[in-house]
């Protein structure tokens, strides 16, 4: 979204800080309808082997798959995987979908499981899930299948991002009060500021955007990286929550090595 004229004067004197922290991304977009196996998609059925152990939670219940990327499928960005599948699974008897609120890289009622190529053939895949059983009651945070595709984009800091005070030297409220006496016009600033810097969609990469705060602000700040942001959609009936967004984070040396065991998983709603 473009800002407006009187946003752009009066971040005039912080845009050289801010395009410092441009950084690309690979925005992320879902089209419902039936995938295959190898395919990245939100939902459906992942890639996986007859031989391999499927991921259960904490109370050994099979999980769920949330997402699986291709990176062969999408564009290609410093540092991921250029080929291989990427899948995340949560608990489906959570009902805080897999998320540990005191312990967030804890990997019991989530996984991440990460495949490098060559892939089998269909004929050595698993194709029946039914073992994979909701109770009556849970509300998985996606009901429709889709694909996912992405497309390279450019992005700044976002407002909500931990390290936004520590770029500009102060926080985003207090960016706008020094601007200007009238609290309305401050506030209008404000909004328009948070809705063109939310950092809010789906992507891998760039900064993330959170309907609450960044939880990097107390722990965990060494996880830098937006490996994966899956934000509430329409398109294929996806809501976290209370029109929410989800957040992988990951160190960078991390993600260099292709080791998923330590990332954080964080999800929050309005």
């Amino acid at each position: 979204m473009t800002q407006s004229a009187k946003l752009q004067e009066k971040l005039a004197p912080y845009r050289t800080l801010l395009d410092q922290t441009e950084k690309q991304a690979i925005q992320l977009r879902l089209k419902q309808g039936k995938t295959g196996p190898y395919d990245s998609k939100i939902a459906g059925d992942p890639y996986f082997p007859k031989t391999d152990e499927y991921p259960v939670d904490g109370d050994g219940h099979p999980m769920k798959l949330l997402a699986q990327l291709n990176f062969g499928q999408l564009p290609k960005l410093k540092d991921y995987p250029e080929t291989g599948i990427l899948q995340i699974f949560i608990s489906v008897h959570d009902d805080l979908y897999g998320m540990n609120i005191d312990h967030k890289t804890q990997q019991t009622d989530f996984r991440i499981k990460f495949i490098e190529e060559p892939f089998l053939a269909e004929e050595e895949l698993l194709t029946d899930f039914s073992f994979v059983k909701m109770p009556d009651d849970f509300y998985f945070p996606v009901t429709k299948e889709g694909a996912i595709t992405g497309e390279l984009t450019t992005e700044t800091i976002s407002v909500e991002d931990f390290r936004f005070e520590k770029v500009v030297g102060k926080q985003s409220w207090d960016l706008f009060e020094e601007m200007s006496d009238d609290r309305d016009e401050v506030e209008a600033l404000l909004d328009e500021f948070y809705e063109t810097e939310s950092g809010f969609g789906h992507k891998m990469g760039g900064y993330p955007g959170f309907t609450q705060e960044d939880p990097r602000v107390y722990v965990d700040q060494e996880h830098t990286v937006l490996l994966l942001q899956i934000d509430s959609d329409d398109e294929v009936d996806l809501m976290w929550g209370d029109c929410g967004i989800a957040n992988f984070f990951i160190k960078p040396e991390d993600l260099k090595l292709k080791k998923f065991e330590h990332v954080i998983y964080n999800w929050d709603c309005s």
